[in-house]
Order: C-alpha cells, then structure tokens, then sequence
C-alpha cells in the first residue's frame, strides 16, 4: 500500500506589482589582447605577462563562421588549459562560434583557468547533441572565471515548443550555462540571451559569484529562469539585469547563505525562493538575503513557492529588504522577512500571505510596506487591502494596504 504523505504547509507569499529603473554600475574588465607580447607555453600556447598561459580556439580549429561545429574544438583548448601549471586563459576570439554539448571537467592543475568570450558562442538547435542535458558545464574544477564581454546564445526560439512539463512531458531542455561542483568560481561580464532552459545554473557548489551578467530571453519563453541555484553554499547574484519568460531568479532547496541584491527584473515571474517540496530528496533551505532589487510588469514580485505534497522541509532566515516593484505545500516556513516594499499593485489585494492550517507560518515580520493600486479603474473598485491566512506577522512601520487579521 503507498504511504500516504502528511500534510504540512502550503504557502503561497506573493506581492504582484508592476515600473521603475535604477542604474547598474558595471566594473571595468580587461580582457587579454592579441597584441600584448607573448611567450609560448605548453604545446605553443602563449602565454601573456604575469605567467598566465593562453589558449585560442581558432588554433584548435574552431570557425567563427556561425555554422560548423566547434565543439572539439573547445573541448581541446580546455584541456590543454586545465593540463598546465599556473594561470590559464581560454579565449574565444571575436567570431560566432556554433557548439553542441561542451563539458569543461576536473580537477585541474592550472589555477585559475579564465574561459573569456570576445565573441559569440551558439548552442546548436539540435537537441540530440545535449547528452546531460546542459550546453556548457564548468564540471568538478575550482577556480573558474567565465567572462566576456561577449555572447551566450541558445537558440532557444527553435526548441522552447518541445520544452518540458517538469512532470515527465515533452523534452527537457539543456540549460545554457552550469556550474558543477565547481567552488570559489565567478560568472561575470557578459550576456546570455534565449537559453533553452535555465540561462545560468549553480548546483553543489560553495563560493560562486554571478555578476554584471544581462540575461535576456522573450517575457513568453518557458522555464528560462535567468539564475537558479540549488544544494550550494555561500552564492552572490549581483548587479546584473535579467528579463525572461521565468523566475529572474530562483532559488531551490538546500541552498546556505544566498545573497541576491542590486537586480533589474523584468519581464518574468520576479524573484523567487522555490519551488520548495517538489522532489523527494530535497533538504532544507537556510539564510536567503533579497535586497536592493527593481523589478518591472513581472507576473509576480518577492515570492516563496511550495508544494502541498512534500518530504517534511524547512526553509527560514529570508529577508526580502529595499525593493521597488511595479505593474507586476508541505514546506515548513519561518523567520521570514519583508521589508521596504514600495510601489504598484495591479489588484486591489497587494499583499497575500497564504499558510496552511496544520503548520501556519511563523515569525514573519512586515517593515514598511507601501503599495498602491495602479490596476484598471472601475466602479466597484476596493481600496488596496491584505489578504492573510494561518499566519499572524509582525507589522512595524508603515503599512499600506493595512495589515489582515490574523486567522
């Protein structure tokens, strides 16, 4: 006989709002130039002042030409990389470059390793080609910076009608950028456009940077979460502008000490924590810190996703502080925080807070909230009000629509 699983918690926090802009400050990069003088190195790589070894593509054999297949190529450039001692530079020149899979693996003797994109890299609509289904994957190796100031381009528009349900339809689409495995790593300084799945993905890895990133694909695009991190430690997504057809960012369970501030978001589904309680073997989610964010006509706002049916979980320490948003499950929830939320609701019910009966939402706090409506207008339009449930928050500081009663 199945087991029959118990019903915790499902909560469903989602403040909906929809326009404002900041500016984001990119840090200046300077990437390896042809012309520097240069000394060759292992297997007549050159190798730039300071010691650090280079590897170009083209001398692999790769063709900017858009159509053939590179792959090997990269692949070779990344092994000679990873076999030297000291700094190491693959460099994808300035060209369009077409791969299919490509697995960057470890450990490595070279540290660190800089994989920069001058140009354009094209993922292959061929999706046959994406044996774990991921375009490019930094595997089992630390200290890995990928750069630009170029292009990751996945040619997704072809694929995303294939794409799949997460529930066992259709084809699951490779993600364009991985992280595996991979500690004390940066994503950084350039852009990625019409991923197939998920744009960026940070999975079991303690220290990772992503920053100064413009992530782009069309508001209807499914599933192409701009940065997911799941089972990782000590993870920073920063200052980087991100539109898709998903979740901004999304944020799985047992991730430690994730930190998110200084995002442009928009369009997408806004910035989330979850889905929580999906799968069987996920572990608990420990210190989430949102700040400093603006998002813009995204379908949702700050939001913590659950499942009804879920393995017992826990999910506290999250903080949603200094955000500005306009026109836009068995999961034990605690220790949550919304602070300084300002801005437009497209319905007049601005704030939910939705927790089951079995097991309500604890310790949630409210800091000066101020929302106003800016839906279409009608007669029987209602003030902007809170809609709560199985949670009793604590409110200071201003706090429009007003708090709900507690139930």
């Amino acid at each position: 006989m199945a087991r029959t699983r118990e019903f915790k918690l499902t909560t469903t926090l989602l403040i909906a709002l929809a326009i404002s802009s900041i500016v984001v400050e990119a840090k200046p990069f300077h990437h390896f130039k042809d012309h520097l003088p240069v000394k060759l190195g292992l297997a007549g790589a050159p190798v730039a002042p300071g010691g650090e070894a280079v590897f170009v593509i083209t001398n692999y054999g790769a063709k900017p030409d858009g159509k053939s297949d590179s792959s090997m190529s990269f692949q070779k450039a990344w092994k000679d990389a990873c076999n030297s001692n000291g700094p190491a530079r693959v460099v994808v020149p300035a060209g369009t470059f077409k791969t299919g899979e490509i697995i960057f693996t470890g450990p490595c003797t070279a540290a660190p390793i800089t994989f920069e994109v001058q140009g354009t890299m094209l993922g292959s609509e061929d999706v046959s080609m994406y044996s774990q289904n991921q375009w490019i994957t930094i595997e089992h190796v630390n200290n890995v910076i990928v750069t630009g100031p170029g292009t990751l381009d996945g040619l997704g528009a072809s694929t995303w009608k294939l794409k799949d349900d997460s529930f066992g339809g259709g084809v699951r689409l490779p993600d364009s950028l991985v992280f595996f495995a991979s500690n004390n790593s940066v994503a950084q300084n350039f852009a990625s456009v019409n991923s197939k799945g998920f744009h960026i993905k940070v999975l079991q890895s303690v220290n990772v940077t992503v920053q100064n990133v413009t992530i782009t694909a069309p508001g209807d695009s499914p599933n192409t979460d701009g940065v997911h991190v799941s089972r990782s430690e000590n993870v920073n997504v920063l200052d980087s502008t991100i539109g898709t057809g998903d979740d901004c960012v999304s944020i799985g369970a047992g991730n430690t000490n994730v930190t998110v501030a200084r995002i442009v978001c928009g369009p997408g589904h806004g910035l989330s924590v979850g889905s929580l309680g999906k799968w069987q073997d996920e572990t608990d989610l420990r210190g989430v810190t949102v700040t400093n964010c603006t998002l813009t006509n995204t379908t949702n706002g700050a939001r913590i996703k659950s499942y009804r049916q879920s393995p017992s979980l826990s999910a506290s320490g999250i903080i949603f502080d200094d955000l500005v948003m306009n026109g836009g499950s068995n999961v034990k929830l605690s220790d949550i925080h919304f602070r300084n939320i300002r801005g437009t609701s497209l319905t007049n019910v601005a704030v939910t807070l939705n927790c089951s009966s079995t097991f309500p939402c604890e310790g949630v706090e409210l800091v000066d909230i101020d929302l106003s409506y800016a839906g279409a207008p009608s007669q029987d339009s209602l003030p902007v009000q809170s809609a709560c449930q199985n949670v009793k928050p604590t409110v200071s500081g201003i706090m429009n629509p007003p708090a709900c009663p507690a139930r």
